[in-house]
C-alpha cells in the first residue's frame, strides 16, 4: 500500500487528518484508464495544511467534490526533503537509546545523513505513530530543550535500541499504489532556475517510491518566495508533463473571476508583475479560502480529465 499528510493502521496522528467514508461509486460498463481509487493523499507544506484559509483547505475541497477519503499530509514550513522523510523515502534513524517498559517519554537522537533532520516542529502527519526497533510509539519535539522524545504506545519489555536504527513512519504502513497522489512541495526550498533540478529529483524519487500512476504535481505559486518562479515552473512542467498543474498561471488569469472578486488597483498591479493578486493571498505565499477553493476545484477537474476518478 502507498502514501504523500497519520497513523499506522488508521492513518491518525496528533495532528487531525480529515477522513470520511467513501461514497458508493456507480459501476460503468466502460473501462476507465485506471482502477478506481478509494483515497486521495495530499503531501505538502503549509499550502497543503491550509495556512491562511480559515479552515478551508484544498484537500477538504477535494473530499467534498469527490466523496473519497482525502488525507491532508501537509506540515507547515517543511522542505521537499523533510516531506520525503515523513513518507519514509529518505530514511531517518535513531541514535542508541533504551525504550523503557512503561509509556514514559524518553530522549532520542534523530539523524538523516548525519544531521538533525529538523522534524516535528509544526506537525507530524505521515510520521506518527512510528515504529523503532519493533516498538510502536510517537515521536515529539520539545522546543524548551530542543530535544526529541519517543513515547511507546503501550507498556511492554524494555528494549535496547542500537545506534542508527531505522525509524519506520506511519505512511510506510499505509501506502497504496491505487491512491491518487497530490504533491505540492518546494516553496520552502526556494528553488532557482539553477537549483530546480534538485527539487525535481526529490519529487521524482517521491513519486517512484509512492508507486501510484495517478498523481499530480502542483507548481510553485509565490513569486515573492521564488523570484524565478516562471523558469522553475517551466522546468517542472518539462519534467512531469501532463501530470503538472500550473495553478499559478490559472490564479493569475482566472482566479479573481472564479472567486467573484472585483480586482483592486493592488490586484491589477500584482498581476502585471506576475504575482498572485493580493485579494487571494493573506501574505506573500499563503492563500485565502478562495485561493484554496480554486486550487481544490482545479485539482478535481484535472483528476476527472485524466481519468483518475472513474465514474463518480
Amino acid at each position: 500500500m502507498i502514501v504523500m499528510i497519520a497513523g499506522c493502521g488508521d492513518r491518525k496522528s496528533e495532528q487531525t487528518v480529515q477522513k470520511t467514508q467513501s461514497k458508493p461509486v456507480q459501476e460503468t460498463e466502460e473501462e476507465t484508464r485506471f482502477s478506481k481509487a478509494e483515497h486521495i493523499v495530499c503531501w505538502g507544506d503549509s499550502l497543503t495544511y491550509g495556512s491562511g484559509g480559515d479552515g478551508v483547505t484544498y484537500p477538504g475541497i477535494l473530499e467534498e467534490k469527490t466523496g473519497l477519503s482525502v488525507y491532508n499530509y501537509g506540515v507547515r514550513g517543511e522542505t521537499a526533503k523533510q516531506i520525503a522523510i515523513r513518507m519514509g523515502l529518505y530514511r531517518m534513524t535513531a541514535s542508541a537509546f533504551v525504550i523503557p517498559k512503561d509509556v514514559t517519554p524518553v530522549e532520542v537522537g534523530l539523524l538523516y545523513e548525519g544531521q538533525d533532520p529538523v522534524m516535528l516542529r509544526l506537525g507530524d502527519v505521515g510520521l506518527n505513530p512510528c515504529e523503532i526497533a519493533g516498538v510502536e510509539g510517537t515521536l515529539s519535539y520539545k522546543e524548551e530543550d530542543g530535544k526529541y522524545y519517543f513515547t511507546r504506545s503501550v507498556s511492554g519489555k524494555e528494549v535496547m535500541v542500537a545506534d542508527e536504527t531505522p525509524v519506520m513512519t506511519a505512511a510506510e504502513k499505509t501506502m497504496d499504489a491505487d491512491d491518487i497522489v497530490v504533491l505540492f512541495a518546494g516553496s520552502n526550498d526556494r528553488p532557482t532556475k539553477d537549483t530546480v533540478s534538485d527539487l525535481i529529483k526529490t519529487e521524482q524519487e517521491m513519486l517512484a517510491y509512492l508507486g501510484s500512476e495517478k498523481y499530480i504535481v502542483v507548481g510553485i505559486t509565490s513569486k515573492g518566495m521564488v523570484p524565478e518562479v516562471e523558469e522553475v515552473n517551466q522546468a517542472l512542467k518539462e519534467a512531469f508533463g501532463t501530470h503538472f498543474l500550473d495553478i499559478r498561471s490559472y490564479l493569475l488569469t482566472q482566479g479573481l473571476k472564479d472567486a467573484g472578486i472585483t480586482p483592486t488597483s493592488q490586484d491589477l498591479f500584482d498581476i502585471e508583475n506576475g504575482e498572485i493578486p493580493s485579494s487571494l493571498r493573506v501574505d506573500v505565499v499563503h492563500g485565502t479560502a478562495d485561493f484554496y477553493t480554486i486550487l481544490g476545484e482545479q485539482l478535481y477537474e484535472k483528476m476527472l480529465a485524466d481519468g483518475y476518478l472513474g465514474e463518480l
